[in-house]
């Protein structure tokens, strides 16, 4: 049975810049992917200020296409109310191309990937026991657990937990707007409409408590913005309450750790804040919840945020907030950098 100190298991954004952070320190470890990359995501894809910052002070001269996005429209019941104006731009991506890009760079520097399945995890003594797919072992010290919402490596740990969030998504290649639009709607239990603009297609999609087809497609004609595009869905880990147990040598990241800001939607700060924490956890031989005790109490405090604002109260009080564009521009910017 072949040993490795370190496995991770999924290619995204947070496993392949842990990947990358440990192999930079001479770690030995391998990336794990049932996919192929390049592969599809389902992924708005936007990068906020915070977030491309981060990202370009853990690789070095990194490239990646995006399109710049300078402004955010937001609708209430499919009527545009106000439009933020940001001083420092988004940036989209198509995360086929920007996870290809990421998972490079750990290539690039001696990585390994795996493609495989992992289909069984045991712990032995000190070491964790992986079966794949195909019948092979592997046994390391560390497992970190980067493979998304249906994390099987969350799966060991929280048998029981929850999906989260089911967002619907198309591609649209002839609406191209200039800005990122954002959607509420009083029918909406908890999540929003959203479409996200990059340099190859629009994103358009829609994700919340009591997602439905056909809500979607009800956005989508309130908004004009019907495609010939199939609708694809996946699960986002927000406003979920994590259940399972930190342990030292089973690190989860990324969506696999319900990483996800819970107003927002934001995962991709949290994939790279948490891939970094892990591989530095690793490197240092030191307590992950430790290292990464900043983030887990945010995502406590954008749990409760998001309860507040989806609330009926909290609704009411947005409604009047975006009467008052000067009110929605700071409150929306200031978030957006912390």
């Amino acid at each position: 049975m072949r040993h490795i100190k370190t496995i991770i298991v999924g290619g995204g954004p947070s496993g392949s810049i842990c990947g990358y952070l440990l192999k930079k320190k001479g770690e030995d470890c391998v990336i794990i992917d049932r996919s192929k990359f390049p592969r599809e995501k389902l992924c708005g894809g936007g990068l906020t200020p915070k977030t491309y910052i981060l990202l370009d002070r853990i690789f070095d001269n990194l490239t990646y296409g995006y399109k710049e996005i300078k402004g955010i429209s937001l609708f209430y019941n499919g009527k545009k109310k106000a439009k933020i104006e940001l001083k420092k731009g988004l940036r989209t991506v198509t995360r086929k191309d920007f996870d290809n890009c990421l998972i490079n760079k750990f290539l690039k520097i001696g990585g390994e990937l795996i493609n495989n399945r992992v289909s069984a995890i045991e712990e032995k003594g000190e070491k964790i026991i992986l079966t794949m797919s195909n019948g092979t072992k592997l046994s390391c010290n560390y497992l970190v657990g980067a493979d998304g919402t249906l994390s099987v490596v969350r799966e060991y740990l929280e048998p029981s937990f929850t999906k989260g969030v089911l967002c619907l998504e198309q591609k649209n290649e002839e609406f191209v707007p200039d800005d990122i639009h954002i959607g509420l709607d009083d029918t909406f239990d908890k999540g929003y409409y959203f479409v996200f603009p990059n340099n190859k297609y629009t994103a358009v999609g829609y994700g919340e408590i009591g997602t439905s087809i056909e809500e979607f497609e009800r956005q989508l004609d309130i908004h004009n913005v019907s495609s010939n595009s199939k609708t694809k869905g996946a699960y986002i880990a927000m406003l979920q309450k994590p259940k399972y147990k930190f342990l030292d040598n089973i690190l989860l990241i990324g969506d696999a750790g319900g990483y996800v800001d819970s107003l927002t939607g934001e995962g991709l700060y949290y994939a790279f804040k948490t891939g970094e924490n892990a591989a530095l956890a690793i490197i240092n031989g030191v307590s992950f919840k430790k290292q990464n005790e900043k983030i887990i109490a945010k995502m406590k405090l954008t749990r409760t945020l998001s309860n507040i604002f989806y609330s009926k109260i909290g609704k009411f009080l947005t409604k009047i907030a975006l009467e008052s564009n000067w009110f929605t521009t700071k409150a929306f910017s200031r978030y957006l950098s912390w």
